[in-house]
């Protein structure tokens, strides 16, 4: 995924619990940066996360998580955190994330997310939301 492909991303600064020994992200911070950045791409997409999980008992369910590390980031560093929808099922989403650094725009890792929309009492595939149907490629 180029930046310049991305529909959307959201900044961040790396804080001081997040590094570790070697003075760098601990690696399973990110996937807490990948949820941080599609929580603020849902209100981008004015879906209402809460109120259909409280309305409807439908949420997504991570089923699928892969990142691949490039370069670290380090203490008090702003990332970008991009997010792009990949192939679009109709009851599942598979996320494209980038994050870069802001100060020379370097790749700091690439990661996929696969999200299953279902519903929770029953663990039933459940038809992904409107506005999610036309975001990427769709199977």
């Amino acid at each position: 995924m180029n930046t310049n492909d991305s529909e959307f991303y959201y900044t961040l600064r790396v804080r001081y619990s997040e590094i570790d020994a070697q003075a760098v992200v601990f690696n399973a911070h990110y996937l807490t940066y990948f949820d941080t950045a599609l929580n603020e791409y849902m209100r981008f997409l004015k879906y209402d996360y809460k109120g259909e999980l409280e309305k409807n008992g439908l949420d997504f369910v991570v089923t699928r998580s892969l990142i691949e590390y490039k370069s670290p980031a380090r203490f008090d560093e702003e990332l970008k955190i991009y997010v792009k929808a990949g192939e679009i099922k109709p009851a599942s989403i598979l996320w494209n994330i980038q994050v870069r650094k802001v100060s020379d725009d370097t790749l700091v890792c690439n990661g996929e997310l696969t999200w299953a929309f279902l519903s929770l009492e029953s663990r039933k595939p459940a038809k992904l939301p409107e506005v999610f149907k036309n975001l990427g490629s769709k199977v």
